[in-house]
């Protein structure tokens, strides 16, 4: 009860969510931007081509005279689309969540391989949330053409990135250890919340903003990605 009393404190002042659940890529035509490996941007209307375990395999642009572009991938360090308006209507959706991002991270259940992950918690901070697609049970799906919600998941996993490099698997099942690992370097968040167990599982996401908000640290820039 006193974490998630000293939590809801640490928040009070933030507008935006502590964590997303996942939605996934969006396959139907909407607006979005990419960041490429040597940090340019590009903007226009785009869709998710393909996926390869979760991870999108490469970008669709419609340019103004209809034809298509495509970009793979491994020449993307981030993907943002945005959430078409229909899709708020089912009520699993924050009104503040605008966005569906993918960032390029190593992950750790592919030896470190870099991928597009699809990031659950704000920009800002040294921590960050990504869906571990492989830990998660999904229990409700609704479609809207080639837009498909997935409500109600049963979070197994998630994998976390710390400093912009250092990136792990976060289990339910040995939380004490991931609380140590993700927050132990910062006396202030310790002081606060010392210890946790599976039962803070399911805050995962607040502690992490808190954690944020306490430590402020910038985080290493993952351009090499």
């Amino acid at each position: 009860m006193k974490l998630v009393a000293v939590l809801f404190l640490l928040m009070a002042n933030t507008i935006c969510l502590a964590q997303y659940n996942p939605l996934g890529a969006i396959t139907m035509w909407t607006d979005g931007y990419v960041v490429t490996t040597k940090n340019d941007t590009i903007r226009g209307e785009l869709r998710i081509g393909s996926l390869v375990n979760s991870s999108p395999a490469n970008v669709i642009f419609r340019n103004a005279d209809k034809s298509k572009t495509k970009v793979k991938a491994e020449e993307l360090r981030l993907i943002a689309q945005r959430i078409p308006n229909f899709a708020y209507k089912t009520g699993s959706i924050p009104t503040e969540q605008e966005l569906v991002v993918f960032e390029r991270v190593p992950n750790p259940r592919q030896k470190g391989k870099l991928m597009l992950l699809e990031r659950l918690t704000p920009f800002g901070g040294s921590v960050a949330l990504y869906f571990d697609a492989s830990g998660w049970k999904k229990t409700t799906e609704f479609t809207f053409g080639n837009f498909i919600l997935e409500t109600d998941r049963l979070e197994l996993s998630y994998i976390v990135l710390k400093n912009g490099r250092e990136s792990f698997l976060a289990k339910r099942a040995n939380f004490e250890a991931v609380h140590d690992r993700l927050f132990g370097d910062c006396p202030a968040f310790v002081r606060n919340f010392p210890t946790a167990n599976r039962r803070d599982w399911r805050i995962l996401g607040e502690m992490v903003t808190a954690y944020n908000q306490l430590c402020q640290k910038e985080p290493l820039a993952n351009e090499s990605y």
